[in-house]
């Protein structure tokens, strides 16, 4: 399990470095540089608290229903915003932290089925 889903985080990140930046207003103008200064903070979480978190939240459930595993994982990616919220102290950036950690938990839901999926025969 924690093979699939590093391999779900590792694909997440290279899809959102290029995704992620099209929420951002200069976009144009910086698209390599936010994609770049984006993933120097949302992969490491991503790849420790995202794919730990996943495999508790796989673990635990009893209730294997994937709109329900989905829903938890987002849960868990909302309270990391809001971690990240408390240490920054800038609600200026809300939207754009709910959008980016949206984004990420359901990449990272998506590669995980594919993968487990794929590779579950």
């Amino acid at each position: 399990m924690l093979n699939r889903k590093l391999a779900a985080a590792f694909f997440t990140t290279v899809i959102c470095y290029f995704v992620v930046p099209l929420f951002f207003n200069d976009f144009q103008n910086a698209y390599f540089t936010i994609g770049l200064a984006v993933s120097i903070v949302a992969a490491p979480i991503l790849f420790v608290v995202g794919v730990l978190a996943s495999i508790a939240i796989e673990a635990i459930s009893k209730n294997k229903n994937i709109l329900f595993l989905y829903i938890k994982h987002l849960i868990c990616g909302l309270i990391c915003v809001a971690l990240l919220l408390l240490l920054e102290r800038d609600t200026g950036s809300l939207l754009i932290y709910v959008l980016t950690a949206f984004t990420y938990v359901s990449i990272f839901f998506i590669n995980d089925c594919i993968i487990k999926l794929k590779f579950s025969h």
